[in-house]
């Protein structure tokens, strides 16, 4: 069975300027995250105020005969489809960040790894992408079987 090593890495020398240089660039990756946790909250947050008056607007035994039907599911998917791509931003530029302080030119020239900004696994980003990419995916196709779909009798 392989043993999962991990690879090689130069170590920046610690001096003042290499360590304010690290601080940036976490601060940096720091922000990406906080933006990203902000745009999921807020999309969370307005799809509860669109299901709610969905629901309440409906004259009738199916969801399909709300007055705000096709309005609210319609607007709900191009919110997910806005939020998901500003968390991709996001996620996109803390990969930038990443790749600079590890593979940085700071100031022009080529330096090692802060090997405390990279995870010992791939998988480790990757699960932390689950809950920003993964909820407007799954609100997004709450809101499709909605439209496709509406709850009520049929017939």
């Amino acid at each position: 069975m392989a043993q999962y090593t991990t690879p090689k890495r130069t170590v920046i020398e610690r001096t003042p300027e290499n360590d304010d240089t690290y601080r940036q660039i976490r601060s940096e990756i720091h922000f990406e995250i906080d933006i990203m946790n902000a745009r999921v909250n807020w999309l969370i947050a307005s799809q509860a105020f669109l299901f709610v008056p969905l629901t309440i607007g409906t004259h009738g035994p199916s969801i399909a005969q709300s007055v705000l039907f096709p309005l609210i599911p319609y607007l709900g998917l191009l919110l997910c489809i806005l939020v998901s791509i500003s968390v991709l931003a996001a996620v996109w530029r803390s990969a930038q960040w990443t790749a600079k302080c590890a593979h940085g030119p700071y100031a022009g020239a080529e330096h090692g790894v802060f090997s405390i900004v990279l995870p010992r696994s791939q998988l480790i980003p990757l699960m932390g992408l689950t809950g920003p990419i993964g909820v407007p995916v799954v609100l997004a196709g709450a809101w499709l079987v909605l439209l496709l779909w509406p709850p009520g009798p049929t017939g």
